[in-house]
């Protein structure tokens, strides 16, 4: 059937889809199959019992929790399965086990004429080697109720690894928002297509382990995904390349404009990664105060004071933003930067707080050109005025208003970062917590800089570089430690990434 982790992308669909078009597409894919929908339940229930068995051979005692639609039917098959193998199973039904209908009743029936038993949440005894989360499936979109909540609760709170089937119990499989409470899985096995929710927002806290099995009809799916999955093996043929005889000239200038009083830290950052990028040549613009400090330890890039420079067109591309402020200096810095990118129809990329003066301008000039916007969920709060909890509980939803209101490219920052241009979205499921810290922002802006400098398109870049940034963190996070990690510790691996045919997803 297929049992594909994460760890072998090449293997995995490169789509997306929401739970209701994996619902439409099942039924049409299994009608063209000539598949009674029965037995695809029935593959589903093997594929979770085959995957508990070979990760937990030792587990002999399972709680397996069931609900009233079709992720109960196949909690019912997992615990037929289990029994006839000899395991002890403890099945609980939430809601009254006689009103399942349909294949789920199937399911049921067949599991009882099997010697099965089905059982209180109060009889539940002792603590099981392993929990099968079969309670909610992909359809739910409102609250979880008060008994499901007692169920939910109960399962986060038993010492023993959780399983989840197709979805954590809780989490929304189209948003990734946990609809007040969830299942904390140590792992998931999705079925046919994986949804957004698995991957975005708060789905990677409580999905744990991410597995697909396609039940032999994902080909066979007629939709159009809502997102695409990138996978660093496919996205890195668009690394830009030199030819021998190349000339640093040919290799991109970027002009990186920013670092007010004080946070020259954050334009030092995006210089030094759009070099360790393959950029040609890197200018960094300042505050006056900081030009002559800038490249003492990074002679390599170049540094100018503003107002001082007169020659916007020097560059091939530009990241306005880092370490930006919001004093009037700020203010001066992206207006002229705006005004020239515009006139120029320069590639730009627009961060931090030069996200904040373009909220503030968004009903004036409009802006024109080739342009990546890279805002984290508070930055896009604001760019569409609204609270940091709603981005939260619609990411897809988010950067598709990002998107339409201000154009060109978006980057949503954050766990399952997603790059949205007028037509697509893409989704990047590398990085780690780790990467949470002061200034992976400044360096993810100057890798997008680097790219749009070296000639590729805005969306392009933008996807180059957010998977890049995540496979680097998580480089630098295999070799010391997730916690204590820096953005400047991404520039080894960076370098490394782009100079070999790298073998993480093989």
């Amino acid at each position: 059937m297929g049992i594909i982790g994460l760890e072998k992308p090449h293997s995995l669909t490169q789509s997306l889809w929401t739970s209701e078009q994996i619902r439409v597409g099942e039924r049409q894919a299994a009608a063209a199959c000539g598949m009674a929908m029965f037995e695809l339940m029935t593959r589903a229930g093997l594929a979770v019992f085959e995957l508990a068995r070979s990760h937990w051979p030792h587990a002999r005692h399972w709680w397996v929790f069931t609900g009233g639609g079709n992720n109960g039917g196949d909690g019912y098959v997992v615990a037929r399965l289990a029994r006839a193998a000899g395991i002890r199973v403890q099945l609980v039904q939430m809601g009254d086990a006689e009103r399942l209908s349909g294949d789920a009743a199937t399911a049921r029936d067949h599991y009882r004429a099997d010697g099965g038993a089905i059982e209180s949440l109060n009889a539940l005894q002792d603590t099981p080697d392993l929990i099968i989360d079969g309670l909610l499936g992909t359809g739910l979109s409102g609250e979880v109720r008060e008994d499901a909540r007692r169920h939910i609760q109960l399962i986060n709170q038993t010492p023993a690894p959780v399983l989840a089937v197709d979805v954590p119990s809780g989490l929304c499989a189209d948003t990734g928002r946990i609809l007040g409470a969830a299942v904390e899985a140590e792992m998931t096995l999705s079925f046919i297509g994986l949804k957004p929710g698995l991957l975005t927002g708060r789905g990677p806290d409580v999905t744990g382990q991410l597995l697909l099995a396609s039940l032999g009809i994902q080909p066979r799916l007629q939709q159009t995904p809502v997102a695409g999955l990138m996978q660093w093996e496919q996205v890195r043929r668009q690394l830009p390349r030199r030819r021998r005889g190349a000339h640093k000239g040919e290799a991109g200038r970027l002009l990186v404009a920013g670092g007010n009083i004080g946070m020259n830290g954050a334009i030092r950052l995006a210089g030094e990664a759009a070099l360790r990028c393959a950029t040609g040549l890197v200018r960094l613009l300042s505050h006056p105060q900081h030009v002559h400090v800038l490249n003492l330890t990074r002679p390599e890039l170049m540094t100018a004071a503003f107002s001082d420079v007169n020659d916007w067109a020097w560059a091939d591309a530009l990241v306005l933003g880092p370490g930006l402020g919001r004093d009037v200096w700020a203010q001066h810095l992206f207006e002229a930067a705006i005004e020239a990118g515009v006139a120029d129809a320069q590639p730009m990329v627009i961060d931090a707080d030069g996200l904040w003066w373009l909220a503030r301008r968004r009903n004036r000039l409009p802006l024109a050109g080739p342009r990546v916007l890279t805002p984290h969920p508070g930055e896009a709060a604001m760019l569409l005025g609204c609270k940091t909890a709603d981005i939260e509980a619609d990411r897809l939803a988010a950067v598709r208003a990002i998107q339409q209101q201000y154009g060109g490219v978006v980057v949503l920052k954050g766990a399952g970062s997603l790059i949205a241009d007028e037509h697509h979205v893409r989704l990047c499921h590398y990085g780690n917590p780790g990467m949470a810290s002061g200034g992976m922002g400044d360096v993810l802006s100057g890798i997008i800089g680097a790219f749009m400098a070296q000639g590729l398109t805005p969306f392009n870049a933008a996807s180059v570089a957010v998977c890049l940034h995540g496979l680097a963190g998580d480089k630098a996070a295999t070799n010391g430690g997730m916690l204590g990690l820096l953005a400047s510790d991404l520039f080894s691996p960076l370098r490394s990434l782009i100079n070999q045919d790298d073998q993480h997803d093989n």
